[in-house]
């Protein structure tokens, strides 16, 4: 038997073969190429933002050794993190922009107030930790299990809402172990609302505040809310008082009743 060459087949497939080797090596050799920093190097990061309490200059530091590559290879999900690191971050996008620049979106975060001793806490419930020195002054304080922050935060802005009308600013409301609730005004006034039934107890409040006058010499100073149908009201001397307990800088505390008119 014998066998003929059929050339022009074969002519075809070598070509096709060096064809596609040539194909492959260049295709490598592209990617070792865009995998060279040297080869569309970033020369630009933008920062943008609007910010009372971060520093530019601590941002840049944050993100500089995470800026690695060329517009290519660079991780933008890493710059995006070294970025949240810093207390005062509070949402990051980043985005490449051709030929040779890096875009940064940064939010700041908004704190809503103190939370706990050391920390602040933003309209979400997230708690987040600057340093000492970069405490805004004035805001009020909120406290509770960490876990707890979204629900403290919600009942803070319902109860501000509810005790706008009675010229009363919140300084202070705490969540404590036993999950009862404790209100502090400005104004100086505390209230005991227990944990449970909270709404309608400080309904109650709203409704009989302004029906509580305060006897010469006196103010209000605590009421205790934790009754079924009536509460427990603390005054405080402002003045020398004649009375047996002239030492004592509470007087004696008062149960009333909603209507304010005797004991529940």
């Amino acid at each position: 038997m014998k066998w003929h060459l059929d050339w022009y087949r074969l002519g075809h497939k070598v070509t096709a073969v060096s064809l596609f080797a040539l194909m492959a090596g260049g295709a490598v050799w592209g990617v070792m190429m865009l995998g060279d920093p040297q080869v569309l190097p970033l020369k630009v990061v933008r920062i943008d933002g609007q910010f009372r309490y971060l520093q530019r200059a601590d941002l840049e530091q944050a993100v500089a050794g995470a800026v690695r590559g060329n517009f290519f290879t660079l991780d933008v999900g890493r710059v995006r993190a070294a970025a949240r690191k810093l207390p005062w971050v509070d949402q990051v996008s980043v985005r490449r922009i051709w030929p040779d620049t890096l875009q940064m979106q940064v939010q700041e975060q908004v704190p809503l107030a103190r939370w706990g001793k050391d920390r602040l806490v933003n309209l979400r419930g997230e708690v987040f930790q600057p340093s000492l020195r970069e405490m805004p002054a004035r805001l009020p304080w909120l406290d509770g299990a960490v876990v707890s922050a979204p629900r403290v935060v919600a009942r803070y802005q319902e109860m501000s809402r509810q005790v706008a009308g009675l010229e009363l600013e919140i300084e202070r409301l705490q969540l404590d172990a036993r999950q009862a609730w404790v209100v502090e005004f400005r104004q100086g006034l505390k209230l005991q609302l227990g944990s449970s039934d909270t709404d309608r107890r400080l309904g109650r409040f709203v409704r009989i505040y302004r029906r509580l006058k305060e006897p010469s010499g006196k103010r209000l100073k605590k009421i205790d809310l934790r009754y079924t149908n009536g509460l427990a009201v603390e005054w405080e001397n402002i003045e020398p008082q004649t009375s047996d307990y002239s030492n004592s800088p509470f007087a004696r505390p008062e149960l009333l009743a909603p209507d304010g008119k005797g004991q529940a």
